[in-house]
């Protein structure tokens, strides 16, 4: 299950801006986004998110993972879009395997949802 050494790269980062923003505030909500390469499970990455995140300043804040499809784009024909299914990449439209993987690959921290204690 590699979505906890991921997550805690992910934990890392939130406090790290948290500590930026100071206090008082309270963290309501991170996004994250993920291509579909990254074969991340969602919900294993949102249990890892809330074990890593208790006894911190981020503890009681959800986890929303955004999954980005994997789209490919053909240099023989030029056709684009998106793939499904097992990971051999090949055009839809004239079978060549000679093709550039345009999305899927992300992993990044999107958005913190931050609420300011008045």
């Amino acid at each position: 299950m590699h979505e906890f050494s991921l997550c805690q790269e992910i934990v890392t980062a939130v406090l790290s801006e948290m500590e930026k923003v100071g206090s008082p505030c309270r963290l309501i909500k991170t996004t994250v986004t993920a291509g579909k390469l990254r074969q991340i499970v969602p919900e294993y990455l949102t249990f890892a998110y809330e074990t890593l995140t208790k006894d911190t300043i981020a503890e009681g804040s959800t986890l929303e993972v955004e999954v980005v499809p994997i789209v490919i784009k053909c240099l023989q024909c030029g056709w684009s879009g998106e793939v499904e299914g097992n990971y051999f990449f090949q055009c839809v439209e004239c079978k060549s395997n000679k093709v550039e993987i345009m999305s899927g690959k992300e992993l990044y921290l999107k958005n913190l949802e931050v609420e300011k204690d008045e």
